[in-house]
């Protein structure tokens, strides 16, 4: 943070776990009044970042507990929904200025049934999630396309040609989910051939999605690399219509990491994905 030079720009407030609990719920709030006055008082725009929000769920739980109220379900204290729906209410832009908010959600035991966690988002515009199973696949950065959403993905807000394709990239990755269990049990040549080029386009995008961090440079060689939403745009169109059909799956995964092996190997570089043209393509593979 000293480096980046935004130390002067920010307040932090701390909620150890080791404080009493009473002291941990009123943390979020404190933070959300010092966020309000900037906001109602100096006329700024506020970024409130909060790690995470289960903890202040965890903290009125506790309060609960010593107060002697009657759990509800799974432990839970019954005054949840209206704490919680107190404190997100707050976050709200007015005529001086607006406060946006990132929070971290720990959803317990990856239950999204979970009453916490199904509190949390009722109340947020927007949701990545991040899936341990990507992760273990190396598929990073590891966030489930089908579990995360947003209020905001809409054509008047993104754009048709933007909101169709990512409409188009859910159903072909959630027809691939579907079709696992088949795969896992009876093997890929006993499907169809429609299903079966689902499932390409699948693991292609998969595959296309993936970019290397700047942040975890240090730990794999690999430089982190900017991609523009045009880049992606075109790169997803292609894979859906089937361009890259007679190609590897490994030329569409991590192409920085491409891109470096086939140079130690003295070969050309991968041109990029979202730019490949058909004759590009074959004189890269040779074919």
């Amino acid at each position: 943070m000293k480096a980046a030079d935004v130390l002067a720009n920010m307040v932090m407030v701390f909620g150890q776990m080791n404080d009493p609990p009473g002291a941990r719920f009123r943390v979020a709030h404190a933070a959300l009044t010092m966020a309000e006055y900037f906001r109602d008082d100096e006329h700024r725009d506020v970024l409130l970042l909060i790690d995470n929000i289960f903890r202040f769920i965890q903290a009125g739980m506790e309060v609960s507990g010593l107060m002697g109220q009657m759990p509800s379900r799974l432990g839970y204290q019954p005054t949840m929904g209206t704490e919680l729906s107190q404190l997100e209410e707050r976050i709200a832009n007015t005529e001086n200025g607006a406060i946006t908010s990132i929070q971290a959600v720990y959803v317990p035991a990856d239950d999204f049934t979970d009453p916490a966690a199904v509190h949390t988002f009722s109340h947020l515009s927007a949701s990545i999630v991040l899936s341990r199973k990507r992760a273990s696949e190396g598929l990073f950065p590891a966030i489930d396309p089908l579990q995360s959403s947003s209020k905001m993905a809409t054509p008047g807000v993104v754009g048709q040609r933007h909101y169709e394709l990512a409409q188009e990239i859910r159903r072909t990755l959630a027809q691939y989910e579907q079709l696992k269990d088949i795969i896992a049990m009876l093997g890929l040549e006993q499907l169809s051939r429609d299903d079966r080029n689902v499932v390409a386009r699948a693991r292609r995008l998969e595959r296309f999605l993936t970019q290397p961090f700047f942040t975890t440079t240090q730990f794999t060689g690999l430089e982190g690399k900017f991609v523009s939403l045009e880049q992606s745009l075109n790169g997803c169109e292609r894979i859906l219509r089937d361009e890259f059909k007679d190609y590897p799956e490994s030329a569409l995964y991590m192409m920085a990491s491409s891109t470096r092996r086939r140079k130690r190997r003295g070969q050309p570089a991968a041109p990029n994905p979202g730019l490949w043209t058909k004759s590009s393509a074959k004189s890269y593979y040779g074919s």
